[in-house]
């Protein structure tokens, strides 16, 4: 077993290896990564730069070339990537949620077949739930998929498919019959080069843009049975075993976009004068500064907790659930703080904070609004009356 002094030293060497890439191979390219429409190629580069960093193994035994499964390290990683820049950091997710599909579900063929090659660095993934009439509520999913003599026949069109226009192959998700809807979707991983699998456009956004978000058309795709990922029916089940990361992302993203607002507007306010002295010796800008800082600690403290309750025993959906809504939440209270400070200045695309007050409005949104979130919480709580007994103590 490891100790936890070894295992904190192992996460904090990856989170300075991914801060010092951030700061030499993104920061400098801020405005660029910016543009409508995204660069792709650079994207994807530097997408496969991140998986060879070891990012995604992060998720994967050391089997199939990994150094996992270690949520704490990953997210850590994640945090110090979306210092720099957060659609980066968002359009990690979609790889390292195909990995943990295939972890948990994957044939031995299936694992050797995607597992090695993301570990590696040399792939990259999609996942594709949502669709144009079905967001949060996945039991409206319509995309069919039919059995045929030789396999399956996937006909759909799905919407806000991060990754669809740089991916190498598509975690998915389709309606296969049954009467329940636990019991009616089935999952597949397909390659995307799947005749049939088309990427119409990538959407203009209003932040992330470095993240490709897209509308994904599937027509007549025709896949053997073999791509099918777990058994027939239980796609709800394999969606809800990969949520806990999904959720866990946003946390861990807040915090580097708090944490970069936070270095932003100490400096601004460090610099600015008005009233006869700097920014920063004003009550009001003290006090903004205080909440930012705030912000930062409190995200981060939960993406670390809930990463080791999952690394621990996979077991934190109430907590995952808080996470996504509290780091949402606290990101656009952050930036709100930092654009308030720089005033007019924060309003003008010349100033990074703009970019970051653009980039965390996804998050009380994505991934299941903050709404969504709340129900599920609430839900789990009816189910488990002493969770206030024992929260946060492990």
């Amino acid at each position: 077993m490891i100790e936890q002094s070894s295992l904190q030293s192992q996460t904090s060497l990856f989170s300075e290896t991914v801060a010092r890439f951030t700061a030499e191979h993104i920061l400098p390219h801020a405005a660029d990564l910016d543009q409508h429409p995204p660069d792709l190629d650079r994207i994807r580069t530097l997408l496969l730069e991140i998986g060879r960093l070891g990012l995604y193994g992060a998720v994967i035994d050391e089997d199939y070339g990994g150094t996992g499964p270690n949520s704490l390290a990953m997210h850590e990683g994640i945090e110090a990537l979306a210092y720099g820049n957060a659609g980066l950091a968002m359009s990690t997710m979609p790889t390292y949620l195909l990995a943990r599909a295939v972890v948990l579900h994957g044939t031995e063929e299936q694992k050797q077949r995607w597992l090695i090659p993301i570990a590696e660095g040399r792939m990259i993934g999609s996942w594709a739930v949502t669709e144009p009439d079905a967001g949060s509520d996945v039991a409206a999913i319509t995309t069919k998929a039919e059995r045929t003599a030789d396999g399956w026949r996937i006909n759909g069109r799905k919407m806000f498919i991060t990754n669809a226009a740089i991916a190498d192959a598509l975690l998915l998700l389709c309606r296969s019959g049954g009467s329940r809807v636990r019991d009616a979707l089935t999952a597949f991983v397909i390659p995307m080069d799947t005749p049939g699998v088309a990427v119409p456009r990538c959407l203009e956004k209003m932040g992330l843009r470095s993240s490709p978000t897209c509308e994904l058309v599937l027509d007549d795709v025709h896949v053997p049975d073999s791509d099918r990922l777990g058994a027939i029916g239980q796609g709800w089940a394999l969606g809800m075993d990969v949520l806990n990361y999904e959720r866990l992302a946003v946390p861990a993203i807040a915090a580097g976009i708090c944490a970069r607002a936070l270095d932003l507007t100490t400096q601004y306010a460090e610099q600015r004068t008005a009233f006869g002295g700097h920014l920063n010796s004003l009550g009001a800008i003290q006090a903004m500064l205080a909440d930012i800082a705030s912000a930062l600690l409190h995200c981060r403290l939960v993406y670390r907790h809930v990463a080791q309750l999952v690394d621990a025993s996979g077991d934190a959906i109430i907590e995952a659930s808080i996470g996504k809504l509290t780091g949402g939440r606290l990101a656009n209270q952050a930036v709100d703080l930092a654009v308030q400070v720089h005033g007019g200045y924060g309003y003008i695309r010349e100033f990074e904070v703009e970019r970051l007050y653009r980039d965390a409005r996804l998050f009380t949104i994505g991934g299941g609004t903050s709404e969504i979130q709340q129900k599920i919480i609430a839900g789990l709580l009816r189910q488990r009356p002493s969770w206030s007994r024992t929260a946060a103590t492990t």
